[in-house]
């Protein structure tokens, strides 16, 4: 960012936050950004029978995120292992999200839909960083990502972290200040609670604007794997006491 709009973003923020490119935190744990060239200048390492030659095909959602095909096997994960999904926005706006050791997930700019991609992770801590950017920056952009995992066990997807920016109007500086409120009133980072991972350390910056609409936006954030598996199923009532029975697992067929 040169130092003209490095001054108007200042401007801009200091009425929403403390500085220009502020940051917030999920949950009392911290983590630094740490540097990801490597891993954003390579493609991502997919994983699972909806991927190939590094191309996924999204499994089946509705407009909130819910899976329409929640029985749906995403086929055998690597042993020690959690599967996961990153999925994009709609639009054509440029979206990159990448993760630690695995490379970049780069959202097709040649159709509206979301792009997809599953990834294996082992247990512990992986640092995943998004960048956003508006094709057209006096337009503005309204950017989203979603980060899902998969149990085979359980045949169930979990809501691990989702971003949005804006809805009805495009992404403006008041938006990102309400969802960072949202993130840091989450206890623990955890936003699944059937779930067996949680996220800490967000920060996020913005890059450029045009009046109060954003532009381009970094999200920084770490994504810790625990090392149980989920025992309940998705929007199960209650995710604590004995483990419930197993479903069966899926035919062939499903897979």
């Amino acid at each position: 960012m040169n130092r003209t709009a490095h001054v108007a973003c200042a401007l801009l923020l200091a009425s929403f936050l403390p500085s220009c490119g502020s940051t917030g935190h999920s949950s009392r744990d911290d983590a630094q950004p740490i540097s990801l060239a490597s891993d954003e200048a390579r493609p991502l390492e997919t994983a699972g029978a909806r991927c190939s030659g590094g191309v996924c095909a999204c499994r089946a959602v509705d407009d909130l995120g819910r899976s329409l095909d929640p029985h749906a096997n995403a086929g055998a994960i690597a042993p020690g292992e959690k599967r996961f999904e990153l999925r994009t926005g709609r639009g054509f706006d440029p979206i990159a999200i990448t993760v630690e050791d695995r490379g970049t997930l780069h959202k097709s700019l040649t159709s509206v839909e979301p792009t997809c991609g599953y990834i294996d992770l082992p247990p512990g801590r992986h640092h995943i960083r998004v960048r956003a950017q508006a094709k057209d920056p006096e337009a503005g952009m309204v950017p989203s990502f979603f980060l899902s995992e998969y149990s085979y066990d359980q045949q169930s997807w979990y809501d691990t972290f989702q971003f949005r920016c804006g809805g009805d109007e495009v992404c403006m500086l008041g938006h990102m200040q309400q969802w960072l409120q949202k993130i840091q009133a989450t206890p623990r980072g955890i936003f699944d609670k059937c779930g067996s991972a949680r996220v800490f350390g967000v920060r996020w910056d913005a890059g450029r604007s045009s009046g109060a609409k954003l532009g381009d936006i970094t999200i920084d954030l770490v994504l810790d794997v625990y090392k149980f598996p989920p025992r309940f199923r998705h929007g199960a009532p209650t995710c604590k006491g004995p483990t419930p029975q197993a479903p069966p697992p899926p035919s062939p067929a499903a897979q």
